[in-house]
């Protein structure tokens, strides 16, 4: 069973150059069409800001019932894989925005 069949986010850790994201980006490229995935792929950096990072998502999103909700097209399931999660630089009160706005997503 995965994670695209239970509807549960999944947070893939591990060392640095074991392949996590070469085994995530290989399971979206192998299993998007079968089973309708949406991938938004997000390489975060000291340099990523909330702005762009919300740009990023809503471009690739669809209105559904109105003005107010976004969704992947169609009836497929979105699956957001972003790379080097904790690399936005944190900000002065020590939060970093861009996973502020990830949290809120979830």
């Amino acid at each position: 069973m995965c994670a695209s069949e239970i509807n549960k986010q999944v947070f893939f850790t591990g060392e640095t150059g074991v392949g996590k994201s070469v085994i995530i980006q290989k399971y979206i490229s192998t299993y998007s069409d079968e089973r309708q995935l949406m991938p938004i792929s997000l390489n975060f950096s000291a340099q990523t800001n909330s702005y762009s990072t919300q740009q990023t998502l809503e471009a690739n999103l669809e209105k559904k019932r109105g003005k107010q909700h976004l969704g992947a097209k169609g009836n497929n399931t979105l699956v957001i894989f972003i790379d080097d999660a904790n690399m936005p630089a944190v900000e002065r009160y020590g939060a970093q925005p861009p996973i502020e706005l990830l949290r809120q997503l979830l």
